[in-house]
């Protein structure tokens, strides 16, 4: 009787070891596929609407804040429109070359 309950135990520990390897085994696979990248690229910000941080016009650099993925961030901004930005304008990102954003006025959406 001892003899069965001990293999019995036997059994079951080495099932158990074997299917919580194979878990694992799942997990690391799976882990293996999938691509984590918690970065924000300017990229993402093409086609949202930022707000101007730090003035700028066609001459200079500025900076722009916008919302992306539940995360606030800033980016430099640069435009070819003649017109300046002001601090609190909203802006539309139409490009990104690197981490900078090239952005428009957005009442000259609103022309179009």
């Amino acid at each position: 009787m001892n003899a069965q309950i001990l293999l019995l135990l036997f059994i079951a520990i080495v099932v158990g070891m074997l299917c919580g390897a194979a878990i694992v085994l799942l997990i690391v696979v799976k882990r293996r596929s999938q691509r984590v990248d918690s970065m924000i690229s300017a990229r993402n910000a093409i086609g949202l609407f930022a707000t101007v941080e730090i003035p700028f016009d066609s001459s200079h650099k500025g900076k722009v804040r916008v919302e992306i993925q539940s995360s606030t961030v800033d980016f430099i901004a640069k435009t070819d429109d003649a017109q300046g930005f002001q601090p609190g304008e909203r802006v539309f990102i139409v490009d990104a070359r690197g981490n900078q954003v090239w952005v428009v006025s957005e009442h000259s959406l609103k022309k179009e």
